[in-house]
């Protein structure tokens, strides 16, 4: 069991998650500390990861102009690592933050042996597909 495992339980892109579940996202997935002003992820560039916030906060800008801010239990980069679509966002600390950062392609790797989680996960990510900063 890893210690952020309770908060992770809580947060929605991982509702209906076992501990179980979680194990396979620890897998491909590392806790890391990001200092204030630390860019994750830039505006256009390719990426096949994300982060989710376990403590602390993210800012989302888009053509410069800030949009967003990404709270605990908040994530980003979904887009990417599922469409392996360019990054329609600049994220970039807020707060010293820790962050659980997935590897996009070990996570697909898991996705194709444990589908299941894709399952949990879909409906999280596809409502957020919707209001997406593309337009």
């Amino acid at each position: 069991m890893n210690r952020h495992d309770d908060e992770l339980l809580q947060i929605p892109l991982f509702k209906g998650f076992t501990k179980h579940d979680l194990e396979h996202i620890h897998a491909v997935s590392t806790t890391l500390k990001v200092k204030k002003g630390d860019v994750l992820m830039e505006e256009g560039s390719t990426g096949h990861d994300m982060v989710v916030v376990l403590d602390g906060a993210l800012e989302v800008s888009h053509k410069g102009q800030h949009v967003a801010d990404i709270q605990q239990g908040g994530f980003a980069g979904e887009l990417a690592l599922l469409c392996h679509r360019p990054r329609n966002s600049r994220v970039a600390a807020k707060l010293d933050s820790t962050i659980l950062h997935i590897d996009g392609r070990g996570f697909m790797v898991l996705l194709e042996d444990v589908p299941h989680l894709a399952v949990k996960m879909l409906p999280i990510v596809a409502a957020r597909v919707n209001p997406s900063l593309e337009h």
